[in-house]
């Protein structure tokens, strides 16, 4: 009788068009609601929508790490990442004085940019080494210097993802390397502080000219590499770019990983010859940003290029236009966008009853994904409210714990085709059978706001509704007769 029941009920919602009801009341549930009288429901019938969302602007200033690098993807085709940095004086450069009350002059070694890959971490259980694409190949990096000043454009608080600044065209150094990303990865400070000590990070040769014009600047006593404000205004910061045949990203520590190297020696004294060096940071700072794009040319999935036709927040590309998929990407700033028109309609069911749980399923399409080169997310995806608009309202919040609900995967270890991401919406589905919700109500899941602008993680969804992991809605529902 409970299955024919179930079945009724099932067919009834799909049927029934969305509306609110007086009699559904919200309860507490425990062992003294579960009894004969009561009949519990599993739907995951609903229809959910889901379209490509690409926000307007994305952020991407003020980093401790930054990404660099140029892969291609399967889905989303060329992606690429270039970074622009001041780079600091830090301290006053200046002459050494002897106990005579001379100076002593300095003389050029060499000058050379440093760069630490970010550590592995472990996040969610799994080991997050930073990078995407096929690490193994030769990677190209080149250095160019900045000819415009690092200032905010009018009304705006932060550099975004499609920002660039003039920059020479000639290089200032540049290297061909093949990552070494965990022996790369660790700043040993005693062997960091030894002049004589060669190696460590990725050290990159820049050109002997700009470092001449530096050790010029010292001898004479220029204010240049004295005073931080006249040191930008000469030397106002670099651009690092990727080589055009990269084939990964990578991720780079900033401030004491990442830093321009002056060595030189003192003259005319006795320890001449000495090698000490000047570092010039390029620290955390607001107006550091890194530029993004990416081609949305795939060879292999033709209809991704309809996602380089967004080209504004509210034109959101439905997933029936792309194969029944829906994108998530970090720094490109695409996110997901969920439509679910009917929840109302449980209220139609029972004279009282009440949500035992509801969750909002999603799936990453089939082979999609590669643990070796392209990554599921390592990060929680949050849940927000949006509208036509497709704006971030407001978080889903978790009751809770009064934080806006993430997402939980769900890992298979027998059939991991099987796993899957879930967000609880219990809390979010009693509000509209409570409250009712509009037509242009719908939800965006994102990576987490403050980490748009420095990532690259992704993830394609499966919402074919003839597929077994389309996005669905799953509630279990009491029913009291």
């Amino acid at each position: 009788m409970r299955k024919i029941k179930s079945i009724v009920f099932v067919s009834m919602l799909v049927l029934l068009s969305s509306c609110n009801s007086d009699v559904f009341q919200e309860h507490e549930i425990g062992s003294n609601l579960i009894d004969k009288s009561t009949e519990v429901f599993s739907i995951d019938t609903f229809t959910v929508y889901s379209s490509t969302v690409k926000m307007d602007s994305v952020a991407t200033s003020n980093n401790s790490n930054i990404l660099l690098g140029k892969y291609k993807d399967p889905y989303f085709g060329n992606i690429k990442s270039d970074f622009y940095g001041e780079v600091d004086l830090q301290s006053a450069f200046t002459l050494r004085t002897i106990s005579s009350g001379d100076k002593v002059g300095v003389k050029f070694d060499s000058l050379i940019f440093i760069m630490y890959h970010e550590g592995s971490k472990m996040i969610n259980g799994r080991v997050n080494d930073h990078f995407f694409g096929d690490t193994l190949k030769e990677q190209t990096i080149s250095i160019h210097r900045v000819t415009q000043d690092f200032e905010f454009p009018d009304n705006k608080f932060a550099y975004n993802a499609d920002d660039v600044l003039e920059y020479d065209l000639e290089e200032i150094g540049s290297s061909v390397f093949i990552p070494k990303r965990h022996i790369n990865s660790f700043i040993d400070e005693a062997k960091d502080k030894d002049p004589l000590e060669k190696k460590g990070g990725l050290r990159i040769k820049m050109n002997d000219a700009l470092g001449l014009e530096i050790i010029d600047s010292v001898n004479i006593g220029s204010d240049v590499v004295t005073d931080g404000m006249k040191w930008l205004d000469y030397f106002k910061g670099v651009v690092l770019k990727s080589g055009d045949n990269n084939s990964a990203m990578f991720s780079y520590q900033t401030g004491v990983g990442m830093k321009m190297r002056l060595y030189y020696s003192e003259t005319e004294y006795t320890e001449a010859g000495v090698v000490r060096f000047h570092d010039f940071p390029v620290n955390k700072k607001s107006v550091n940003f890194t530029n993004y794009s990416s081609d949305f040319n795939s060879e292999e999935h033709d209809y991704i290029k309809n996602i380089g036709l967004i080209d504004e927040l509210e034109n959101d590309l439905p997933s029936t236009e792309t194969d029944n998929l829906s994108f998530i990407q970090g720094g490109t700033g695409l996110m997901t966008k969920i439509s679910i028109p009917h929840i109302e309609n449980l209220n139609q069911m029972g004279l009282a009853g009440g949500i035992l749980k509801a969750e909002l399923v999603f799936s990453p399409e089939d082979n999609s994904y590669d643990e070796d080169f392209y990554p599921l997310p390592f990060s929680n995806f949050e849940l927000f409210t949006t509208d036509k608009k497709n704006k971030f309202n407001e978080g889903v919040f978790d009751p809770n714990t009064n934080k806006v609900v993430t997402s939980t995967y769900i890992y298979n270890s027998k059939y991991p085709d099987e796993s899957y991401y879930m967000f609880d919406l219990t809390d979010y589905v009693n509000q509209i059978l409570l409250n009712g919700q509009n037509y242009d109500d719908a939800l965006l899941i994102s990576i987490p706001p403050n980490m748009i602008g420095n990532s690259m993680e992704r993830l394609i969804i499966d919402n074919d509704r003839k597929s077994k992991t389309r996005i669905k809605l799953k509630v279990t529902y009491v029913v009291q007769n």
